[in-house]
Formats: C-alpha cells, sequence, structure tokens
C-alpha cells in the first residue's frame, strides 16, 4: 500500500511538473517571481534606439526586505539603489535622470523587465521557440505575439533551472527588434555579495529618493482630474500621480496605463511661459508625442505621452486625454 501511494503521489506531481513544464505562462509567472525571490549579481546590456548601455545588478532579500543595486558602467556615473520600498537615484548634478524620476511606476529594474503576465491570454499568444544558451547558462525562448496592430512583441529567454530572464528583445509588427537586453554574466545564491548592495558614497553626487507603492495605493492616494477616453483593448490605468519634478516649481500629473505588458505614461503640467510646439520623437520603442489642451478650468496645458507603443496607437491615446469631468 506504501509503494502504491508513493506511485500515485509521482504520478500526479510528475503530472503537474509536466504540465507546467508545457505551459508557457506558468514559465513567465515564475520568471516574475524569480526577480523578486532569487539573489542574483549580474551584468547586462541594454540597447534600446541608438545607445547601448551597460550595467550591474544586485540583488537580494535581506531580513525580509528586497535589497537592489543597479549601477550604470559607462556614460553619466549613476546609481539605482533599492531598500525595501525606498528607492534613491544617485546621480552628479545636472543628470537627466532627476527629470525622468516622475515617470518611474516601478522598481527601476523591474520596470524595465519585468511585467504582469496575469492577464494577458486575450491580447497576446504565447508559444516555446526553442533552446539556446545565454551568459553560459542553458536557456528556453518564449514569444510573446500580440493579436492586433495596438502593441508590440517580445521574445524572452529564461533561464532553464531557475526561469530568471537572461535576454529579452522588443519587436514591432514587421519582426525589427526595438529594443535589446542581455546578460553576459550572472551568478546567484551564496555567491552574491551582500556588501555589494551598498551604495558609492560622492561628495558631489545628488540623492533622489522616491517610495514604490502598490498600484492600489497610487491610484487611491490622488484626485485624477484626467483620463484617457480611448484606450487599446486590455488597457487600464495602473498607477496616477501629483508631483513636482525636482528642477521645477510646477506641479505634473502622472497618469500609468498597462495590459499587463506594454506600458505607457502620460503626463500633464500647465503650459511652460515660453509655450511649446508640438514635439514627436522615437528612441528604440520608447515614443514621445504631446499637444495642446485646455482644461475645464480653461486653462491651457501640455499633455505628452511615453511609451512603448506604434506612432498611430499613441497619437490617438492622445487625442482622446481630456478632463475627467
Amino acid at each position: 500500500m506504501p509503494a502504491l501511494i508513493l506511485a500515485v503521489a509521482c504520478v500526479c506531481f510528475g503530472g503537474s511538473l509536466m504540465a507546467q513544464e508545457d505551459d508557457p505562462r506558468a514559465w513567465l509567472e515564475a520568471m516574475n517571481r524569480a526577480f523578486g525571490d532569487l539573489a542574483y549579481d549580474g551584468t547586462f546590456s541594454y540597447f534600446g534606439g541608438n545607445d547601448l548601455a551597460s550595467l550591474r545588478v544586485v540583488h537580494k532579500v535581506v531580513d525580509g526586505q528586497q535589497r537592489e543595486r543597479l549601477v550604470h558602467l559607462n556614460g553619466a556615473p549613476r546609481e539605482i539603489v533599492r531598500y525595501g520600498e525606498e528607492v534613491a537615484c544617485i546621480v552628479m548634478p545636472g543628470d537627466a535622470l532627476l527629470e525622468l524620476e516622475a515617470s518611474i511606476p516601478a522598481g527601476p529594474f523591474a520596470r524595465a523587465f519585468v511585467r504582469g503576465f496575469e492577464r494577458i491570454d486575450s491580447y497576446y499568444a504565447l508559444a516555446f521557440a526553442g533552446d539556446d544558451r545565454i551568459a553560459g547558462r542553458p536557456a528556453v525562448r518564449i514569444d510573446v505575439t500580440p493579436v492586433d496592430a495596438d502593441r508590440y512583441g517580445y521574445r524572452l529567454w529564461l533561464d532553464r533551472e531557475n526561469r530568471m530572464l537572461l535576454r529579452s528583445e522588443l519587436i514591432d509588427q514587421r519582426g525589427r527588434r526595438l529594443e535589446i537586453f542581455q546578460f553576459s554574466r550572472i551568478v546567484y545564491g551564496d555567491a552574491v555579495d551582500a556588501t555589494l548592495l551598498e551604495r558609492n558614497e560622492n561628495a558631489q553626487a545628488m540623492v533622489s529618493h522616491m517610495t514604490l507603492g502598490t498600484p492600489a495605493q497610487a491610484l487611491g492616494s490622488v484626485d485624477v482630474p484626467w483620463r484617457a477616453a480611448w484606450l487599446p483593448a486590455g488597457f487600464h490605468m495602473s498607477a496616477a500621480d501629483l508631483r513636482r519634478l525636482p528642477s521645477q516649481l510646477k506641479a505634473v500629473h502622472t497618469l500609468v496605463y498597462t495590459d499587463g505588458i506594454a506600458a505607457f505614461s502620460v503626463f500633464i503640467e500647465a503650459m511652460p511661459e515660453a509655450g511649446a510646439g508640438a514635439m514627436y520623437s522615437r528612441v528604440g520603442a520608447t515614443v514621445s508625442v504631446n499637444r495642446r489642451l485646455r482644461g475645464s478650468d480653461g486653462v491651457e496645458h501640455l499633455v505628452t505621452l511615453v511609451g512603448e507603443l506604434p506612432d498611430d496607437t499613441a497619437k490617438r491615446i492622445l487625442a482622446n486625454v481630456q478632463p475627467a469631468s
């Protein structure tokens, strides 16, 4: 009888594992957990548009708190250090990263590479696309293909052993690679030195602090006087905030939208005294467009959309931003 019970248990457990092995979505959910649960120290490259950046990330859970340090290895000296829900951006005076702070809705490393795959089946098709090797690690490729023209697709390479994301490509409708992220070196577990989580002290550096919050907290903490009257299917507002940029006195409303993978932000501010002309730019997968909008109070505002969207989709969303009332 014990042998029979053990045999049945092995069959059931093995069947469950096989089902997970055959389900791309289970792999993606495991990937998200790997980013938060694993201890890792790695060097990676990130190409978007015309720029190739090299960075090092160190992550570990210490006394139940997420600890993370992201260091830029080329260009201007920059560090982004996370301790639990507190994030500090350490940059030199004049660094443009300070201007970008208001657009960061989640952890700096997580924002770029960790997506929410809980409800994407209606908007993306998931499929395994073979085995590979990245940073010396056996990897499995998963293709995430959009079902419409309002979003981009992804190719993801996950560590076969622990599901950590080792490489990702963001691709347009023609299959062109707009952004590429890839580890060249990564170690896990006890090999990760906790002292590497401490930030580099520099007397000339500027430190900008922010606190991460859940989408529910972010949406409940501020009155949202603006809305996007049209959104592609599956997109919803995940966060909203009212902030003052470090180098400016005026307030900026920030609305963040996502479909679980793709994301974009809408910024609404009072029209600058010098005015503002129409703007369009694209760097890799990220498009930036703006327009003038008169609010319900009769004051003219500048509305800017920044995100990972095709041009036509971004422009249609922007054209439908309006006062919530």
